[in-house]
């Protein structure tokens, strides 16, 4: 009998939840319109999409590898670099659309697994890591310049 008014009280709020006794926020209603959605479920069209946002976050994670490896390069030229790091940015010439830039390494793929989430982020890390010792060295390089002006 215990376990059973246990088992009652612990899917109590379900219930009260799906009879709309009490208000919903809309990822409980989103839920519960999945779970009680009569017609089949495409999984075929779900596995493809969650493939394409795999495939999506190892192309974006292979290309900064790719611009890190090539900013650890001590032999480039600065002007080199600056090309790099506007290419990276989308800073383009006016006149020319090539889309909005990347604002956050997660954007379209936020359904990938935890791990991939995180390589990605820490590799973007090392990026902006690359880019802001850049701008440091350039403003501390200025400053000993304007010092001996």
């Amino acid at each position: 009998i215990l376990t059973t008014v246990t088992g009652v009280h612990r899917y109590k709020w379900l219930k009260q939840n799906v009879q709309g006794l009490y208000p919903q926020s809309a990822l409980l209603n989103t839920i519960v319109e999945f779970a009680l959605k009569e017609e089949p479920v495409d999984v075929e069209k779900m596995r493809k999409c969650l493939l394409k946002q795999l495939e999506r976050a190892e192309v974006r994670l292979e290309g900064i590898d790719t611009i890190l490896k090539l900013s650890a390069k001590n032999f480039l030229l600065p002007s080199v670099q600056y090309a790099m790091f506007c290419g990276w940015q989308r800073l383009i010439p006016e006149g020319a659309n090539i889309g909005e830039p990347l604002t956050d390494c997660l954007k379209d793929v936020d359904l990938i697994p935890p791990f991939n989430r995180m390589l990605l982020e820490v590799t973007f890390g090392k990026l902006y890591a690359w880019a802001i010792q850049n701008v440091r060295n350039i403003l501390l390089d200025a400053n000993a310049k304007f010092k001996e002006l």
